[in-house]
């Protein structure tokens, strides 16, 4: 008989209170836009004080590309602790990570209909739109 892992979803240390921002990176992001995604980040983390920071990613653009713009934002904060997650690449991924964590900061940057619209049908409101 052949037992079942069951796979356990683990936090590390450096993500406990940590500040937890969805940034949602599609096609069409400029570097004029990055900038922007960067100076809105920096505020909101600069805001609370925090200085450890869990970023999720969903992106339907291949993990090469959506780094190309985040990449910008790691230079930014360099002092900060931060801990990078992708979480997916379509809206419904989007809406449960939003329902697994406790009302995150969403930044949406590039041309994403799909994911506004998502937000938009459940009413969510804390959403930076680049």
């Amino acid at each position: 008989m052949v037992k079942q892992q069951v796979a356990i979803k683990t936090r590390l240390r450096i993500e406990n209170n940590s500040k937890r921002i969805v940034l949602v990176i599609c096609d069409g992001v400029s570097s004029a836009e990055t900038m922007i995604l960067v100076n809105e980040v920096t505020k909101k983390i600069k805001r609370e004080g925090k200085r450890r920071v869990l970023i999720y990613v969903i992106s339907p653009l291949g993990r090469p590309k959506y780094f190309e713009v985040i990449r910008r934002l790691i230079q930014e904060n360099i002092s900060l602790s931060m801990s990078i997650r992708y979480s997916g690449s379509k809206p419904e991924n989007l809406l449960e990570l939003i329902r697994k964590l406790d009302n995150p900061d969403v930044f949406i940057a590039g041309l994403c209909r799909d994911f506004i619209q998502a937000l938009d049908d459940i009413g969510y409101k804390n959403v930076i739109v680049i």
